[in-house]
């Protein structure tokens, strides 16, 4: 059964301490263990896909992640920040790391309710073999 992780990235660090530009804002020491606690929730899922959008906070969520399942992400700009995006027709199960602003937006047109979406927090999506979905739950952080 397919399967897509929607993940948001885990906790930055405070705008108000970061002088940098919001894009290369790192995670926090906190967020840092968000990533490896959800790393470890999904270090069974048989994800054979890591995607991450470029944003350094969402990239250092998905090499944390990475770490425990043997992954390396892959740059996608289709899940940048500014972007909106739908989910895709699935084979086999991939883990995205995006952010809190466009993963919603990807659910509700998915026709999810989606009712959380906290740092680190994910959302399984199940397909069937037709590509429709079967199922989906929130994953808290």
């Amino acid at each position: 059964m397919p399967t897509l992780y929607l993940i948001r990235h885990a906790e930055p660090q405070s705008p108000y301490i970061w002088n940098g530009a919001d894009s290369t804002r790192p995670l926090s020491e906190a967020g840092r263990k968000q990533a490896q606690r959800m790393g470890q929730l999904l270090a069974k899922s048989g994800a054979t896909e890591l995607r991450s959008a470029p944003h350094r906070r969402c990239v250092e969520t998905a090499e944390l992640i990475g770490q425990l399942l043997g992954l390396k992400p892959v740059i996608d700009e289709s899940l940048h920040i500014a972007r909106r995006f739908d989910l895709p027709q699935m084979e086999g199960t991939a883990i995205w790391v995006a952010h809190s602003n466009n993963i919603p937006g990807a659910l509700e047109r998915a026709g999810i309710d989606c009712h959380a979406c906290d740092h680190a927090g994910a959302w399984r999506v199940d397909f069937d073999d037709e590509g429709g979905i079967s199922g989906a739950s929130y994953l808290q952080p």
